[in-house]
């Protein structure tokens, strides 16, 4: 430090003696230590989240984590896909997605934005899948073959077990969900969905249940014939009437 302050100094009186003026230098260092601020700012903001990251330990390399934000927009670890902690650097935390592509997140977006560690507690995560019947099925009947269909995957746990519910009537049916719990979301969500789903539509058209296609009817209203207007008849024909009486 002392060496930096002896040259600047230095530089200064060099500068004055050769018959510069200083005070323009001045103001020209000035504008380029404010431009230099406003350019590290966001980088010095970087670092300080960094440092926040590492001692309240919300994130560390080995944690699953997937955006509900901004933090990881346009990127390969962005909202509903999975990523992989792997280094959390000085400015950002690199991030791997299941393509193998690593993402570069800003410290600070982890700071502002919300995400979600799946490894940072418990692991368990509920998933919910609707499915619409038609009105001639039983719902009793629905709701059961749904149950049935998350019990026979390996990775839908037992407690809690799947329930199902009838949520609403649908112009097209009747909406039923069925909810389950799984215990390593870090192997993904969705292949559970599909095999709940292909195991549903199997049950279903094992006991006869139809999912029914929306329809959309169009009506199609007659209008009335328009009626001709009668002639106009004006004053100066009507005089030219009576003058032919």
């Amino acid at each position: 430090f002392t060496y930096f302050l002896l040259l600047g100094l230095g530089v200064l009186l060099g500068v004055n003696a050769a018959g510069v003026d200083v005070t323009t230098l001045n103001v020209l260092t000035g504008a380029i230590g404010l431009g230099l601020g406003f350019g590290l700012q966001s980088v010095a903001s970087n670092f300080v989240s960094g440092f926040v990251l590492l001692m309240d330990k919300s994130i560390k390399p080995g944690d699953v984590i997937s955006f509900t934000g901004t933090a990881g927009a346009n990127t390969a670890a962005s909202t509903g896909n999975f990523g992989w902690v792997q280094e959390l650097r000085g400015r950002y935390v690199v991030v791997r997605d299941r393509d193998g592509v690593d993402t570069l997140v800003p410290n600070q977006n982890l700071i502002t934005s919300p995400f979600i560690n799946w490894s940072y507690s418990d692991q368990r995560v509920r998933l919910k899948l609707p499915v619409t019947v038609s009105y001639e099925d039983d719902p009793e009947m629905a709701l059961k073959l749904l149950v049935q269909a998350a019990e026979n995957h390996p990775r839908i746990l037992r407690d809690p077990p799947p329930v199902s519910r009838l949520i609403s009537f649908e112009p097209n049916g009747m909406l039923l969900e069925v909810r389950f719990w799984i215990a390593d979301p870090v192997n993904g969500v969705n292949n559970v969905r599909s095999d709940v789903n292909r195991a549903i539509w199997r049950i279903f058209r094992a006991h006869g249940v139809t999912i029914p296609v929306a329809q959309q009817d169009t009506r199609i209203l007659r209008s009335r014939p328009v009626q001709a207007a009668a002639p106009a008849v004006t004053q100066g024909s009507v005089g030219l009437d009576r003058a032919a009486d």
